[in-house]
This record gives structure tokens, C-alpha cells and sequence, in this order.
């Protein structure tokens, strides 16, 4: 690539960097926009690895305006657009116990509140329309021993579904974006932000020194050039600490690898096949009531993903930045564990639904949440005391759901405007996500 300085450089080709970099140049036409990333494409990362489901059953305020703007733009670009992202609107069914139930009723009351298209399965309608499912372990000792929950409720979010995500990253933002004048560059790793004086450099050993102003004024790619520009948009999910950490930012953002098992065999199809849960004639996805053990229904193919599981015992992920490039990053492995599946999800879901005995897992893969540990909701903010540096992170598992709000916010942020707009016309206030005047209400709908 020849030298050229840029006014935006955004790091992460992911959904939440691909959406920022669309509603950047969209508002900024002039703006000479570039997109980075060390994979081969836009979303070949922890976006590919997902499972691509979006929903708006949220009891936070802030996550049910992110999300329901954000899949009613989705619909939009399908519907009105005519761009096929293949969106399904499958359903989501929480399934709980009596007390999960108790717990939720003020969540489920906000959703009401809010207008979120919701109903309430007591168990009879549970069972009735899921006879697979086993609803009740009393005097069942194996299950006593997994800890099970009893199934007493179940609550359906209707506008909730699945759709591609290599669709929605590609097809839209991607080629929107290259529409625009927007640049990509693919196959790059960053290996360093470049911190430099913001002013006149005076050859002070180590400089920038703490009294100096300080900007980043470049970034150092893997191939030894640098790429210059006004200011960098860091949108790279779990790899984030690895570029910040050497520079003394923190990210709020701490990587957690995620697997996906799948399942697939003719014996799932009566248990896929159904009727009375939306269009689709299909299951809904379900989320069971222990460790966010949830079930992705793919009626086409006979096949079930399955995801979810305890957090607990599972390490965040470590690495060292000096040594970002090398083979063994684990940040850079996607290979699932299988015993994982075998010796705990597999021993759950098959006491609740017995159908899956004795099936072997046909594939399975993983990816990373860039998990925020103390909301759970992504941080939109500029780097505090260093000129030419914002941060789009923290996804925490819902990124698809929230992208293009986020995209939106950002821009807003890049942009110095108080309030970014939403689709549908939602104002909300760019510093609700930001790190000093954060305002994020608890969610307690967290998978």
C-alpha cells in the first residue's frame, strides 16, 4: 500500500468496526475512511463464530433501545432494501423455574412497559407444545446430581431471531461502506499504536514523558509500515487489550473463549418441526434455566447448535503484546473442546430433552466474547489524555444485536454530537456508554 495519511482509521473489520466505519463515512462523504484487519475479510473473526441470533427480550432501557433499533434497521435493509441477510424470526423462549420466574417479573414488566412483543407459557402450554421436553425432575436422582431446574414457566419474545452474520457484515455494511469511497485492508495485523508527543518532538529519551500531550500518530502493521491518520477507532473485540494495554489504556473489555456445538441427525426433526411458535414453523431458540445453556434450532438441515455454559472455572484470556504475531496467540484458536460438550452440556440437555441421547456431535467450534465485567454492555469512549484514539468494544456476547446502534453511537462520538439517532429516529446520549458520565441501567436478562 502506497503512503497515504487518512482522516479515520478503523482497526477491527468486525460488525461493530464495519458499522462504525458505514455511519462515519455515510455522515463524512469527504472523509478519507480506511478499514484494517488481520483477516482475510470483514466479520472473518469472533463474528463468523457466533451464532448469529438477535433479540429485544432485555430489561435494561439502554439494551432494549439498542437492540430493537438495531434489528428493526436490520429489517429494514431486507424488507426495504431488498438485501437478503436471510433474518428469521424464529422466537426466543426463556425457559425457568418458579423462582427465575419471580425474579424476572419486574424485567418482564419493563419489556411490557416498553412494548416488547412478549407472552407468558405456563408449563401445561410448555409441554403441550414441546412434548420432547422433560418439564419436571422430581425423584429424579440423576438429575439431582446436575442440579436441574424444574421447567414451571416459559417466557416467548416474538420479534427475536436469527439471521447470517457474513450477510449482514459483507453484503451490507462492507459493500455500503466501499460504495461511499470507504477503503479496506485485509490480511494486516496491527502490532502496536504508535504514541507520540502531541506537538513538537524535543528527542527526550522515551518520549512521550508523562508531562508531555499525547496523541497516537500511527500504527505499526506486522510487515513493519505504518499507517498514519487523525484519529484511530479501536473496534477489535477480544484482541483489544493487546494493542491498549502497552499503552496504558484499559479496554473494559476481557476475552473469554465461547464454544458452539452442533448436533445433526434425522431423529431432531419432529422436535424441530413445529407450529406453534411463528412462521418459520420451527422450535424457537431456547434458553434453559441452568448456565445459559441455550439450543439454536436449523430446521433445514436436521441440526441444532448449542452454546452457553457456566462461566465459572473458565479462565479469561491472557496474552502477552510483545508476542501478538505468533502462531500460538490463543486468541487466535477456534478450536472448540469437545469434552466440554460431553462432560457437561451434553449430560444437562439430555435429561431435558432425551431426544438427543446417544448423538454424537457433528461439528463444533468457538469464539471469544469481549466480556465487560462489570455492565455487560458494550463502552463507546475516546481514550482519556490521548488525542486520536476511541475505543468501540465489550459486546459481551450480544454485538449482532446491538451493531448497528453501536455503529451509530460511535460515529456520533467520533463526530462531537451530544446525542446520536437511532433508527426509527431514537436520540440517545453518546455518553451513556461512554467511561465518565456512564449511565447504563443493570440488565438482568444476560444469557
Amino acid at each position: 500500500m502506497s503512503e497515504k495519511n487518512y482522516d479515520v482509521v478503523v482497526i477491527g473489520a468486525g460488525l461493530f468496526g464495519i458499522a462504525t466505519a458505514y455511519h462515519i463515512k455515510k455522515e463524512n462523504e469527504n472523509l478519507a475512511v480506511l478499514v484494517i484487519d488481520k483477516a482475510a475479510q470483514a466479520g472473518a473473526g469472533n463474528t463468523a463464530q457466533s451464532a448469529a441470533m438477535y433479540r429485544d427480550t432485555f430489561s435494561s432501557e439502554v439494551n432494549l433501545q439498542l437492540s430493537s433499533t438495531t434489528r428493526d434497521f436490520y429489517k429494514h435493509v431486507q424488507n426495504d432494501l431488498d438485501i437478503d441477510l436471510s433474518l428469521k424470526e424464529i422466537s426466543y423462549l426463556w425457559l425457568m423455574d418458579r423462582e427465575q420466574f419471580e425474579g424476572n417479573k419486574k424485567a418482564i414488566e419493563t419489556m411490557l412497559d416498553n412494548k416488547i412483543r412478549i407472552e407468558i407459557l405456563e408449563k401445561g402450554d410448555i409441554k403441550r407444545k414441546i412434548p420432547e421436553l422433560v418439564t419436571d425432575f422430581d425423584g429424579n436422582e440423576e438429575a439431582q446430581i446436575l442440579n436441574l431446574r424444574n421447567i414451571d414457566y416459559g417466557l416467548l419474545g416474538y420479534d427475536c431471531g436469527a439471521l447470517d452474520a457474513d450477510k449482514i457484515t459483507r453484503d451490507f455494511y462492507e459493500n455500503e461502506f466501499k460504495k461511499l469511497g470507504g477503503e479496506t485492508l485485509y490480511n494486516t495485523p496491527i502490532t502496536k499504536l504508535i504514541l507520540e508527543p502531541d506537538g513538537e518532538k524535543l528527542g527526550i529519551p522515551r518520549e512521550p514523558v508523562g508531562w508531555q500531550a499525547k496523541r497516537i500518530g500511527g500504527v505499526l502493521t506486522d510487515n513493519g509500515s505504518t499507517i498514519k491518520s487523525d484519529i484511530f477507532i479501536l473496534a477489535t473485540g477480544a484482541w483489544s487489550n493487546e494493542l491498549l494495554l502497552p499503552i496504558g489504556v484499559d479496554s473494559h473489555a476481557m476475552p473469554v473463549k465461547k464454544y458452539i456445538f452442533r448436533v445433526q441427525h434425522p431423529r431432531l426433526a419432529n422436535f424441530l418441526d413445529n407450529e406453534h411458535f411463528n412462521d418459520e414453523k420451527t422450535t424457537p431458540f431456547l434458553i434453559f434455566p441452568i448456565h445459559g445453556i441455550h439450543l439454536k434450532p436449523v430446521k433445514y438441515n436436521n441440526s441444532i447448535w448449542i452454546g452457553g455454559g457456566s462461566l465459572i472455572g473458565k479462565p479469561y484470556i491472557i496474552t502477552n503484546p510483545d508476542e501478538i504475531t505468533t502462531e500460538d496467540n490463543p486468541l487466535n484458536n477456534t478450536q472448540a473442546n469437545d469434552r466440554d460438550y460431553e462432560f457437561d452440556r451434553y449430560l444437562i440437555l439430555a435429561e431435558y430433552l432425551p431426544v438427543l441421547k446417544n448423538l454424537q456431535l457433528t461439528n463444533s467450534w468457538a469464539g471469544f466474547y469481549a466480556i465487560n465485567t462489570i455492565d455487560k454492555n458494550p463502552v463507546v469512549f475516546k481514550a482519556n489524555g490521548i488525542k486520536g484514539l476511541q475505543i468501540v468494544s465489550s459486546g459481551s456476547g450480544s454485538g449482532i444485536m446491538k451493531a448497528d446502534a453501536i455503529g451509530r453511537i460511535a460515529a456520533a462520538l467520533y463526530n462531537n454530537q451530544e446525542h446520536a439517532e437511532l433508527y426509527g429516529g431514537i436520540k440517545f446520549k453518546v455518553s451513556r456508554l461512554g467511561l465518565k458520565n456512564r449511565n447504563v441501567d443493570k440488565e438482568d436478562f444476560v444469557i
